[in-house]
């Protein structure tokens, strides 16, 4: 997995740049500059410069083995770098998690003022994982997860947090008090196919589309 790549909502900075190479050669001392640009997103010559200021700072040092065979090893002042660069990293994820949580907490509580107590996830994605990790966390379990409505056949009969996935047909022939569409890319598609099997639409809830009126 490229790491800088797959992140969605930063922009890869010099000192995550920093993080990721300073780990990378503390779990690999014969990694190149090549691996090093692609796990980095940035390009050779980059990398050289950010290499050069590493040495330079007395946070790696190179063995040349031959004149094209290079050894990177962190030194204990890169590693002292490294785990001061993760923990402030890690501070900053820590609070968009704080920020993320209360937002899901408010929508949760909302459901339960509206009498809602056993309801369907319809999505079983990222999102609806997120949610299901708030409620592992909260104290008082008023609102019961009854399962996740998915309709990829290869995600049906599987767990996701140790919940069910399972088809809209066999969800509907349950009691439950309302289902949560938890899919942002595909919301109107479900929304259109629960109404098109004839359910109840003051039972629909959109938690991307949150009625105002709720609070």
């Amino acid at each position: 997995m490229n790491f800088l790549k797959d992140i969605k909502y930063f922009t890869p900075t010099a000192k995550l740049k920093e993080l990721v190479i300073l780990d990378h050669i503390e779990k690999n001392e014969d990694i190149t500059q090549k691996e090093l640009g692609e796990i980095a997103n940035a390009a050779p010559s980059m990398v050289n410069v950010y290499i050069n200021e590493y040495e330079e700072k007395g946070y790696i040092v190179r063995e040349y083995l031959s004149s094209k065979t290079v050894k990177y090893k962190i030194t204990a002042e890169g590693m002292r770098r490294k785990n001061y660069l993760l923990i402030t990293y890690l501070h900053e994820l820590l609070k968009l998690y704080r920020l993320a949580k209360e937002n899901i907490e408010s929508f949760l509580n909302s459901l339960e003022d509206r009498g809602y107590r056993n309801v369907f996830l319809y999505g079983a994605g990222e999102v609806a994982e997120t949610i299901l990790s708030v409620i592992r966390d909260r104290e008082n379990l008023n609102l019961n997860i009854l399962g996740l409505i998915d309709d990829d056949p290869e995600r049906q009969g599987k767990l996701l947090m140790g919940y069910r996935i399972i088809p809209l047909d066999d969800a509907i022939k349950e009691s439950h008090d309302a289902i949560v569409i938890t899919s942002y890319t595909y919301e109107d598609i479900i929304k259109k196919r629960l109404q098109e099997v004839g359910y109840d639409e003051n039972k629909i809830v959109k938690f991307f589309v949150q009625d105002i009126n709720w609070k």
